[in-house]
């Protein structure tokens, strides 16, 4: 969802904020739409909810359940979008489709974007509803002793975060993360070849880049605090992890980088890049080979892990 970052080749930060609102709007589940998105899984039920952060602010989620008699694990998806663009509603068919298949309650968050809503909110926006959706697992049929987390590009970034806060309150339920494409380290540095990495492919580009961590950072944003970049946090006694990459994506070298320092942590990890995909793929299913098999990869160790007995 990266490719949305300019109008008419306007950077972000240069876009008024009722720009930023239009295009950040829902996009409807109908055709032509549907033919690159896909549609939402049936046989799952999908309702929008609002819940207070820790600030009173009223922050909307979305639960997709499933048909099931019995309490289900529990995924927190967190959407990209580069912490400026993005809806939640845009992954309803990959979100519906996950329920579906892994057999989980998915609860997507709309969490608060840059630049009217500076990091780390976004981050606190996403643990909150984390934290609310665990302590009314049972009103939504969901599982406190088996859950996930997962996010693509900037989701993946906040899924990493979630998962390290969730490791330090001592919550003991966690047992996936799933990082696609994910964006886990914003520092202000330099990196060999990203613009070869996009030339075929300009879905997400290191101006881009630049461009949505200038919004979200602001000029007083600590770039290396582990809240708004996971990789410099502690990754020690973390849940085994996902993270898939995309071969033509300048955010690929930070998701390697991850997946090996996950590794030397300790971490249980499953790392895949798939060949020739660029950013972002993982959202249009008709329009990128890769999405299929990706997703179903991901279906894959969600249901894997988040099923898993334990003694």
């Amino acid at each position: 969802m990266l490719g949305w970052l300019t109008r008419k080749g306007v950077p972000a930060e240069e876009l008024t904020a009722a720009q930023l609102s239009r295009m950040r709007a829902n996009i409807p589940m109908r055709a032509p739409y549907t033919w690159f998105l896909g549609r939402p899984e049936r046989g799952v039920t999908s309702q929008t909810r609002r819940i207070s952060a820790r600030d009173g602010h009223q922050l909307k989620i979305r639960v997709h359940r499933p048909e099931a008699d019995d309490p289900l694990p529990l995924l927190m998806h967190f959407h990209g979008g580069g912490f400026v663009l993005g809806h939640m509603g845009v992954y309803d068919p990959l979100c519906t489709r996950i329920a579906a298949q892994a057999q989980v309650v998915v609860v997507t968050v709309a969490y608060r974007m840059a630049p009217e809503h500076r990091a780390p909110l976004a981050a606190h926006d996403c643990l909150d509803a984390t934290r609310w959706a665990i302590e009314h697992a049972a009103e939504i049929g969901a599982r406190t002793d088996a859950v996930g987390v997962t996010g693509d590009s900037a989701g993946g970034n906040l899924a990493a975060v979630v998962a390290q806060s969730l490791r330090d309150e001592g919550f003991t339920g966690l047992r996936h993360q799933a990082l696609v494409y994910p964006a886990p380290d914003l520092s202000d540095r330099e990196t060999e070849d990203l613009q070869l990495l996009t030339q075929r492919y300009p879905v997400l580009t290191p101006d881009m880049m630049r461009s949505f961590r200038s919004l979200y950072l602001g000029e007083e944003g600590d770039d290396r605090d582990p809240i708004v970049s996971p990789a410099f946090g502690d990754l020690t006694g973390l849940p085994p992890a996902l993270v898939q990459t995309a071969e033509v994506d300048p955010l690929r070298p930070d998701g390697d980088a991850y997946a090996q320092a996950l590794r030397d942590a300790g971490v249980e990890v499953r790392h895949t890049t798939y060949r020739g995909a660029p950013h972002g793929y993982q959202t249009f299913p008709g329009l990128a080979p890769a999405a299929q098999p990706a997703l179903e990869e991901l279906i894959g160790e969600v249901a894997h892990h988040l099923h898993e007995e334990r003694s």
